[in-house]
């Protein structure tokens, strides 16, 4: 699948590259490997980077795709370019009659070759976005590589940026084939072994949180089955979500017995992190179907005490570790991590604070009473909208009152409701709901 890119936009790209800042890091005379297509002294600063190929004498088959799509004038008024030039025969090894796309396509692809800016092989980053508005992933651990191509001549200058000359033709990757070219050969063959990689080559729009090898390797034990396949779409989103617009939770395609998508809990205040301990630790790798963020840890589904921690209630867990057992020993704990399926009305911490001298002087029985009345049990977790008015019953036995205008449980507002884990279903409220004490 090739992206579309609008010629349009495309054009207004390229003429902002030419009023831009081409100083994209200092430059070098030579980069990795050697390579006949183009000659250094054929750039000798007042050539653009048309006439560099053009005296090169290998490029016909990437001069005559940018004359065919209306690139190459557009491309001479540029001033701040860096592209990746595939030779002829890197064309002819791609096996692709270029006559067979349409002009769209081809210039999606040609636009796929090149950064709006200067840069020059010593200031390779890990990724960049290009012009067709996908994400390039290179390696520099041995010379540059750039997705499946290996750079054979870097750094030839030219009036309006520099060229990399190199070996194969770049083809706009989809969320699978993106991550293998950064190298995340873990999570290729999880996704193998769980059948999940024609899903993530499918149409998307997608979001995939892409757990590094070292994450991996942190396991102790991978899933199998069914467990695998729902570890693995809990990383994944079923819309494009970039770094700076991820919402506080967002459900994934990962589902409980239920059939509720289970929800991941996001906090932004310093980068991004995911359940409260997994970091984004590349951002925004966009590919064909979708966006890719690479993160630090594989991010395994919660339960509803995990989605208090990854939620910050910290009261609240703070009230479970003072609640006494059960007459059988059970734990408040036992319970929320239990089967289920719950359905749990959980506080903020505001909420804790403001009963805090109420709190404060109930034994364990009582705390342990007091998060029981927060709890509803039953054939199914209760979303928000299964509430119905009136008195639904919880497990220590009394009544909340439900009021759907609102929603409210109690004369508390609920809200974020529907927070899905693996055992129920989690619905914040402002309040602590506090039961009668014999």
């Amino acid at each position: 699948m090739i992206r579309k890119v609008n010629l349009v936009a495309l054009m207004a790209a390229l003429a902002l590259g030419a009023c831009g800042d081409d100083d994209g890091g200092g430059g070098t005379d030579s980069g990795p490997g050697t390579d006949s297509a183009v000659e250094t002294d054929s750039a000798t600063g007042d050539d653009d980077v048309i006439a560099v190929a053009e005296a090169a004498g290998n490029f016909t088959t990437l001069l005559g795709a940018m004359e065919r799509v209306g690139l190459t004038e557009t491309v001479r008024a540029a001033t701040a370019l860096t592209v990746f030039a595939p030779t002829d025969e890197a064309f002819e090894a791609l096996g692709v009659d270029l006559s067979t796309l349409t002009d769209e396509q081809l210039t999606g692809i040609l636009a796929y070759h090149a950064i709006g800016a200067t840069v020059r092989s010593d200031a390779i980053p890990a990724t960049a976005d290009t012009l067709a508005d996908l994400t390039l992933i290179f390696d520099t651990s041995d010379g540059v590589r750039v997705n499946d191509a290996t750079v054979t001549m870097a750094d030839v200058e030219a009036s309006n940026g520099v060229i990399h000359v190199i070996d194969r033709v770049l083809m706009p990757p989809d969320i699978v084939a993106a991550a293998g070219f950064a190298g995340l050969t873990d999570l290729a063959g999880a996704l193998d072994t769980a059948g999940l990689v024609e899903t993530l080559q499918g149409a998307g729009p997608f979001t995939v949180f892409a757990p590094t090898n070292e994450a991996f390797g942190e396991l102790e034990e991978l899933p199998t089955g069914d467990a695998l396949s729902q570890v693995l779409t809990y990383h994944v989103l079923g819309s494009a979500v970039l770094s700076g617009a991820v919402p506080g939770t967002a459900n994934s395609l990962a589902t409980n017995e239920w059939d509720n998508n289970l929800t991941l809990f996001f906090n932004t205040d310093d980068g991004v992190v995911i359940n409260g301990r997994i970091n984004v630790v590349t951002a925004d790798v966009r590919t064909t179907n979708g966006i890719v963020h690479i993160v630090d840890g594989v991010i395994t589904p919660l339960n509803v005490a995990g989605a208090a921690g990854s939620a910050g209630l910290t009261e609240l867990l703070g009230a479970v570790g003072a609640a006494g057992p059960n007459p059988d020993d059970t734990t408040i704990v036992d319970t929320l991590t239990g089967d289920g399926p719950l359905t749990v009305f959980a506080p903020t911490n505001a909420a804790f604070e403001e009963i805090s001298d109420t709190v404060d002087g109930l034994s364990p029985e009582q705390i342990r009473q007091v998060l029981l009345y927060h709890v509803i049990t039953g054939d199914a977790p209760v979303l928000s909208t299964d509430l119905a008015d009136g008195d639904v019953a919880t497990a220590n036995g009394q009544n909340v009152t439900i009021a759907v205008a609102g929603p409210t449980v109690n004369d508390n507002a609920i809200g974020p409701a529907d927070l899905h884990v693996t055992n129920g279903v989690v619905h914040v409220v402002d309040g602590v709901l506090v039961p009668e004490f014999p």
